[in-house]
C-alpha cells in the first residue's frame, strides 16, 4: 500500500476517534451512553419515546444528574438549556419548570401542562448545586438556590401540628379539611440530609423529620405506597380517591432508602416485607397493596423494577436475591443490544440502581455525590 494512502488512512482514523471522544465522553459508564443514544436528542431534550414522545421535568432532571455522574458536561449544559427555554420560559430560577412537555391538541409541540412537579424541581436543584461544586462552577448554584426559593415558596405547606410538608407539585395536592396528599417517593433521605446542610434556613430539615415521624405509619404494612394523606393533625391515612397501590412511584422509595447509607437502615427495616415479595415471587411485584403488602396479581414485573431493587437488597445483605436480580438486568441488557425494545423509565431505574451498585456513584454522610471520577 503506497505510504499516501496509509497516511490518509491514518488521519482518517484519528478523525474519527477524535469525534467519537467529543460526542462520547462519558465512556466510562456505558449504560449512561446507550441512554443517551436512545432517549437524549443533540439538543438536550429527554424523550420518553415509550409514550407519545413527551418529555417531562422529571426526565431532564434524572438526565442533568447522570451527565453530572458521567461527568459529561457538555450534555449536562444542553440538558439545562433545553428544560429551562423549554419548561421554564428561559426563567428556570426565577419559575418553577412545567412537568409536562409534547404534541399538543392543535398539532404543536410546547408545555402541556404548566403545573410543577417537586421531586423533578429539588433534582434539579441539587445537580446544579453539586454540579457547581464538582465542577467549581458557581453560576450553577446561583440558579439552584434560585428554584429552592421558588420550591419553598409553592411546593411547601404548612400542615399544622404535622409541620411543613412537601407536595407533590404547586397545585392539586392540598386537599379540602386541612389535609395533603403526600408522594413519599419524593422524599430521598440523601437529599434532604443534603438540602438541610446546603440551605439551613430552608424547610428542608423539618420537612425531612416530619416525614420521619410520618413514616411508621406510612409504612405500616411494611411497604410504600404511591401516596398518601396526612391532616394538620399529623393523622396519616390512605389516598381514598383512587385504589391503594404500590406501583411505579413507590419503586422510587426502595431505590432512594437503598442509596441512603446508614441513616437509612431504620427504614430499610420498615421496608423489609417488600424484599420478602420479591424472595417470594423471584422478581419485584409490579403492584403491592399498600395496606395489606398483598401482591396484586400481575404476572409482568418491570425490569426497571429490579434495577431499582438492587441498592436496597444491597442494604439487606440478601446476596442470593440480589444476584438474581442483577442477573435479570444484565440479561435484559443483553437483549436490548440485540434490538429488544427497551422504555424510558426502566431504563432511569437501572441507570440508578445498578450505577450505583457498579460504584459509578455514591453519596456521602452529608448527602454530597461522590461520582466515581472524583475518587
Amino acid at each position: 500500500m503506497r505510504p499516501k494512502v496509509i497516511l490518509f488512512q491514518v488521519i482518517l482514523w484519528l478523525a474519527m476517534s477524535s469525534a467519537c471522544a467529543s460526542t462520547n465522553p462519558s465512556s466510562d459508564w456505558p449504560e449512561w451512553n446507550d441512554f443517551v443514544g436512545r432517549f437524549v436528542q443533540a439538543d438536550g431534550r429527554v424523550t420518553d419515546i415509550t409514550f407519545e414522545r413527551k418529555s417531562t421535568s422529571e426526565g431532564q432532571s434524572y438526565g442533568l444528574f447522570f451527565a453530572l455522574v458521567a461527568n459529561d458536561r457538555t450534555r449536562f449544559d444542553t440538558i439545562l438549556k433545553w428544560t429551562s427555554d423549554n419548561l421554564a420560559a428561559g426563567q428556570l430560577g426565577k419559575k418553577l419548570p412545567a412537568w409536562l412537555w409534547g404534541l399538543r391538541d392543535d398539532g404543536s409541540w410546547g408545555v402541556k401542562d404548566e403545573n410543577s412537579a417537586s421531586d423533578a424541581d429539588l433534582w434539579i436543584a441539587y445537580s446544579l448545586l453539586e454540579a457547581a461544586r464538582l465542577w467549581k462552577a458557581p453560576n450553577y448554584a446561583d440558579t439552584g438556590r434560585k428554584l429552592l426559593t421558588q420550591i419553598s415558596r409553592h411546593e411547601i405547606a404548612q400542615a399544622g401540628s404535622a409541620g411543613p410538608v412537601l407536595l407533590p407539585g404547586a397545585i392539586g395536592f392540598t386537599l379540602d379539611k386541612g389535609r395533603f396528599r403526600i408522594n413519599p417517593s419524593y422524599l430521598p433521605d440523601f437529599m434532604f440530609r443534603y438540602l438541610a446542610a446546603a440551605d439551613p434556613k430552608g424547610p428542608w430539615q423539618a420537612v425531612w423529620d416530619g416525614y420521619r415521624r410520618m413514616a411508621p405509619k406510612v409504612f405500616s404494612a411494611g411497604v410504600a405506597p404511591d401516596l398518601f394523606v396526612v391532616d394538620s393533625m399529623g393523622l396519616v391515612m390512605p389516598d381514598t380517591e383512587r385504589e391503594p397501590s404500590g406501583s411505579y412511584d413507590a419503586i422510587r422509595v426502595y431505590l432512594w432508602a437503598g442509596m441512603s447509607g446508614r441513616s437509612s437502615q431504620e427504614t430499610i427495616k420498615m421496608l423489609s416485607t417488600y424484599a420478602a415479595l420479591i424472595r417470594k415471587s423471584g422478581t419485584p411485584p409490579e403492584k403491592v397493596n399498600p395496606l395489606t403488602a398483598v401482591a396484586i396479581k400481575s404476572d409482568y414485573s418491570p425490569i426497571g423494577y429490579s434495577g431499582a431493587v438492587l441498592p436496597f437488597l444491597s442494604a439487606l445483605d440478601d446476596k442470593s436475591s440480589l444476584e438474581k436480580q442483577r442477573d435479570r438486568v444484565r440479561v435484559a441488557a443483553l437483549r436490548a443490544k440485540q434490538g429488544e425494545p427497551t422504555n424510558y423509565y426502566d431504563q432511569v431505574l437501572i441507570l440508578f440502581g445498578k450505577g450505583w451498585l457498579d460504584g459509578q456513584y455514591r453519596f456521602d454522610d452529608q448527602g454530597r455525590l461522590q461520582p466515581k471520577w472524583m475518587r
